[in-house]
């Protein structure tokens, strides 16, 4: 085999390896909100959510003692991350677990999809992006399916649903947030560190809040104690290291793809796993919502090509740089 073969072979094997971890990290992060609802048998949302992130924290804290994780964050981005660990995870997870509490974990999953959407209308408002013809159109087809998803005909669920789904909503906005923020400090430090202090920052601002619901503490069961774990570990430390492992080599485009996999992965596990019913109305709602997704984000055959050379181009320096080393 020529060395161009191997080469050839190697970045198949890359690629496939990219491929996978990223598939994984979505089926974790799909499950989440299974396990979020075993958990709440026992823990109240605000308990779970600082339960949780204790647990990520002291794993993420642990891996921060590796040399090439070890940085202390500078004075000028303790502002940014302290922002970052505010939004994406003590107001993310509070709205999100508070939400968990009115709707299904389908119906969830399936508005947790639109938060693209979210964040192209935030970008375009923050940073007076002008929105092309196709992406106003996408948002337009997502918010129909978020009002299908919605739209609830007993009664006696109307304002629980819609409570848990403007919730939802108010969640995707602070996520938003966390995502421009973060990308002012993104490529500054090791992703680990970075997880780290954000996780650790937002666990801080939560503790207070779990404080209001000692009325509700009780022992938990194997059960619950087990989901709770399995968030902490799989689904807010495990996914995000598979995620990663993904984005080395693969396309920014091809990865908001597959993000796309999240939203059906999370209904069939509440399908099976919580017996939940999949009505008509979830799957075209949720199959608009996605489309409207997919719209907003698609790019040309040039952006795509730009972004693989770029990936590439990356990869390649990187492993440059570890064999010079």
């Amino acid at each position: 085999m020529s060395q161009g073969d191997t080469i050839v072979s190697e970045q198949k094997q890359s690629n496939a390896v990219s491929i996978l971890s990223v598939l994984g990290a979505l089926i974790l992060w799909g499950s989440s909100f299974v396990a979020i609802k075993f958990a709440y048998t026992t823990y109240p949302p605000l308990t779970l959510a600082v339960a949780r992130f204790v647990v990520a924290s002291l794993i993420l804290g642990a891996l921060t003692l590796l040399p090439q994780n070890r940085v202390r964050l500078q004075k000028k981005d303790i502002f940014t991350v302290a922002i970052c660990g505010l939004t994406g995870i003590m107001l993310y997870a509070v709205l999100q677990n508070i939400a968990m509490q009115w709707t299904s974990a389908s119906s969830a999953t399936l508005i947790i999809a639109s938060y693209p959407i979210i964040t192209l209308l935030m970008e375009s408002v923050i940073y007076k992006k002008k929105l092309s013809a196709i992406k106003i159109v996408a948002i337009l087809i997502a918010i129909v399916g978020v009002v299908i998803l919605s739209y609830v005909k007993s009664e006696s669920r109307v304002e629980g649903e819609l409570l848990g789904i403007i919730l939802l909503i108010i969640a995707g906005v602070a996520w938003a947030v966390y995502n421009f923020m973060m990308k002012r400090v993104v490529n500054h430090y090791p992703p680990i560190t970075l997880l780290f202090y954000t996780t650790l920052i937002g666990t801080i601002f939560l503790l207070p809040l779990a404080l209001l619901e000692r009325a509700q503490w009780q022992q938990p069961t194997l059960l619950s104690f087990s989901m709770m774990m399995f968030l902490g570990v799989f689904c807010s430390v495990i996914a995000y290291l598979l995620y990663n492992r993904g984005l080395k080599t693969m396309a920014p485009s091809t990865i908001t793809s597959m993000l796309n996999l999240m939203p059906i992965i999370g209904v069939f596990f509440s399908w099976v796993l919580l017996g939940e019913q999949v009505t008509l109305r979830k799957i075209i709602g949720g199959a608009i919502v996605i489309f409207g997704v997919m719209l907003s984000v698609r790019k040309t055959k040039s952006d795509a090509i730009k972004e693989t050379v770029a990936v590439e181009a990356a990869a390649n320096a990187e492993a440059s740089t570890h064999e010079s080393a």
